[in-house]
């Protein structure tokens, strides 16, 4: 009886010896996001999302920011080092260079840099 319990740990082993490229796994990972930001207002600390756009920067890269949920920005799906602009009516630019995105899961999705945009009243 024993004896049973290796024989899919032996299949799969021969399966990856005999050159199989076939996938024996299939990930579930979330799809990259390089950059979440949640906009705020610097003086009440109430959510400014709606309204609010912008864009991020990696090189010759660029991507618009879009609101997702719950007053979260994101944009972005690649590894690199980003300069994020936010623009809302009402208030100043804000802007963040040197941005630092640098982790992948384990499936290869971008894990996202989450910052909080304290927007300046104009």
């Amino acid at each position: 009886m024993r004896t049973f319990r290796f024989i899919p740990a032996l299949a799969l082993i021969a399966a990856c010896q005999n050159g199989s490229t076939s996938p024996i796994a299939y990930c579930t990972a979330p799809r990259s996001i390089a950059v979440l930001v949640i906009p705020l207002d610097s003086v009440t600390q109430a959510s400014v999302a709606t309204g609010a756009h912008g864009v991020v920067q990696s090189g010759a890269y660029v991507d618009s920011l879009h609101l997702s949920f719950d007053g979260v920005l994101e944009g972005g799906d690649q590894l690199g080092t980003y300069e994020i602009t936010l623009e809302r009516p009402g208030y100043h630019d804000w802007i963040r260079t040197s941005v630092q995105v640098t982790r992948k899961g384990p499936c290869g999705n971008v894990i996202p840099v989450r910052l909080t945009a304290l927007l300046q009243p104009s």
